[in-house]
């Protein structure tokens, strides 16, 4: 409990810790360490998939209250998702030599390292701990709002319709995640194939949003959008307007959404298998903590109840949906009770987190 509370004590105020950029095979990285020298617990820490990379301000101000906590902790960049390119398979290349080189420091702890990841990271994180190879060094995964099935998120992506156990739910979704994935997929749907522009326009849009420092749905990036769409062929921007239409605009045919979604899903499963996560959660051993932001609208947090459900229990996984984080947000307003059982709750997540390492 100490740990965690030395994490929240450092993670509002922000406070700086030493750091240092250093490189490991072809790796460059940015590692953070707090006071300890020796014997440290060590995470490597991903960043998203962002033009702002392992310099994103979210990311950094984590992983130094991570390693104020004590821990030694190692982001490293993916160039990939620099480009906002999924490319999972580049991904889990970074994510192997990191959690090797980490767990082989002598100022690490000896048992094993943990591996923090969040939204596509997150679940990239949990196919890193099904490499037999990472079994002996990696001791722990902590996922924050990733997913599980590609096609229901894409879906909700869409038309902000999700559901867990019978039950419906609906939000107001956060365009970035259909930009970056039909962004990668688009021209593996055989129809679409030659829509290389609309792809290469919804990545630029994606990188805008990134360089302003905005949520996709933000007003601002209307002009930017229109601009792109003008330059489309008239065959082209029904697709653009599908997947990327001016911010306040609602309109949504939810059949057309929901059948693109399919065929968007199986063409990057099928470019891409290490997108669908689900082949890999039984081989999982090590420790999972799972979380998700209730009012997340990038990535709905059924997806990690629905997670949790497919983990063997030799991982003694936990998920925590909390009213207290998300990564990209339509925060509602909370009571104080409300707030403090939140703040208990993600207290407890905490606690669970960082104790597995």
């Amino acid at each position: 409990m100490i740990r965690a509370g030395r994490f929240l004590a450092n993670f509002a105020p922000n406070r700086p810790v030493p750091s240092e950029e250093i490189s490991f095979g072809g790796t460059q990285a940015t590692l953070y360490r707090g006071t300890r020298r020796s014997g440290a617990p060590g995470w490597v820490v991903l960043h998203g998939i962002s033009v702002s990379g392992r310099a994103h301000p979210a990311l950094v101000r984590f992983a130094r209250a991570l390693a104020a906590s004590g821990a030694l902790v190692l982001v490293p960049e993916i160039p990939e998702w620099r480009e906002l390119r999924i490319a999972p398979q580049q991904a889990q290349a970074v994510i192997g030599e990191s959690v090797t080189y980490l767990a082989s420091r002598a100022d690490v702890q000896p048992g094993g390292v943990g591996l923090a990841g969040f939204s596509f990271g997150a679940t990239q994180a949990l196919n890193a701990a099904a490499d037999p190879s990472l079994h002996d060094v990696l001791r722990a995964v902590v996922g924050f709002g990733g997913y599980c099935d590609l096609r229901r998120t894409l879906i909700c992506m869409l038309t902000g319709e999700h559901e867990w156990a019978g039950t419906r739910h609906q939000l107001n979704p956060d365009p970035y995640g259909r930009w970056v994935v039909a962004g990668n997929y688009l021209t593996r749907i055989p129809e679409y194939a030659a829509m290389g522009a609309v792809a290469e326009s919804l990545r630029a849009l994606a990188r805008e949003a990134g360089r302003l420092g905005v949520l996709a749905g933000d007003p601002i990036l209307n002009v930017v959008n229109t601009r792109l769409r003008t330059r489309l062929n008239a065959s082209e921007q029904p697709v653009w307007d599908l997947l990327a239409p001016l911010a306040g605009d609602s309109r949504v045919n939810a059949a057309a959404a929901e059948a693109f979604a399919n065929r968007l899903a199986a063409a990057g499963v099928g470019a891409e298998p290490l997108l669908d996560p689900q082949p890999c959660l039984p081989r999982i051993h090590c420790r999972v903590v799972l979380a998700h932001g209730r009012e997340d609208r990038l990535i709905p947090f059924t997806e990690t109840l629905r997670l949790h459900a497919m983990l063997p229990p030799e991982t003694h996984a936990s998920s925590t949906i909390t009213g207290l984080f998300e990564h990209s947000g339509g925060r509602s307003p909370v009571r104080w009770a409300a707030y403090a059982r939140e703040v208990a709750r993600f207290g407890k997540l905490l606690y669970r987190a960082l104790g597995t390492v």
